[in-house]
């Protein structure tokens, strides 16, 4: 039974028309009366379709569960989100990757709405995540099994919602705090640069050396041409 029908009913059924039946005989005009008009009530369309403040605690549920099967009735694909500024393009792949990504790094990782703000078809939220660091999340950070800590960092979400969906995040995270409580350092410029030229060059395969060319002998000398004779005076 859907919500919406389960709702009608209840309606119904906590009427003062049916109230009264239970004390009035079955034929009394009240009773008879009202029953038409409930049951002229049916659910439209725009029941089935969640409120934006509904789809933004349905997006925080899919990043506590990591469970995909309702994505699409989330998410109008393709979306667009923009992190630390960077507005890139959304499709369920690549959501799918990063959740898993970071539910792989915190198995137990738990989002707390702290506070929501609606306005119109956008909601703001601001949040709080704790996690176990279990593997590796981002590059120039300890091996969890040398560092093993819990992590506990905000972030601020804002979500656009159209035609019942959700079609563009915005996000900002303590990714700062993160990379501290995993083991992170600082590096300068030139490291940075080196790092990711090393990290380059691993995942590049190897390539096979070219056999080097066979040396061409030496062309054979020419005996010098004889001089003349000088000529008789």
């Amino acid at each position: 039974m859907k919500p919406v029908t389960v709702m009608v009913v209840f309606a119904i059924l906590c009427s003062p028309a049916v109230v009264a039946q239970g004390q009035q005989p079955a034929t009394t005009p009240a009773a008879s009366s009202a029953q038409p008009a409930a049951q002229s009530v049916q659910p439209g369309p725009a029941a089935d379709k969640l409120s934006p403040e509904a789809l933004a605690q349905k997006y925080v549920e899919l990043w506590n569960t990591g469970n995909f099967d309702l994505i699409d009735s989330i998410f109008q694909f393709p979306a667009f989100m923009t992190s630390r500024g960077h507005r890139a393009r959304l499709d369920r792949g690549v959501l799918k990757r990063v959740i898993t990504a970071w539910r792989t790094s915190m198995p137990d990782l738990n989002f707390k709405i702290n506070d929501t703000i609606v306005q119109g078809n956008k909601v703001a939220m601001r949040l709080a995540f704790i996690g176990s660091y279990k593997q590796r999340l981002f590059a120039n950070t300890a091996d969890p099994k040398d560092h093993p800590t819990g992590l506990r960092a905000t972030a601020m979400w804002m979500l656009e919602v159209r035609d019942g969906k959700i079609r563009q995040i915005w996000e900002e995270y303590d990714e700062i705090g993160m990379h501290y409580l995993m083991g992170g350092r600082w590096r300068s410029n030139e490291e940075l640069e080196a790092a990711a030229k090393a990290d380059a060059a691993k995942s590049q395969p190897a390539l096979e050396s070219e056999p080097a060319p066979e040396s061409q002998p030496a062309p054979e000398s020419q005996p010098a041409p004889e001089s003349a004779p000088p000529p008789k005076p």
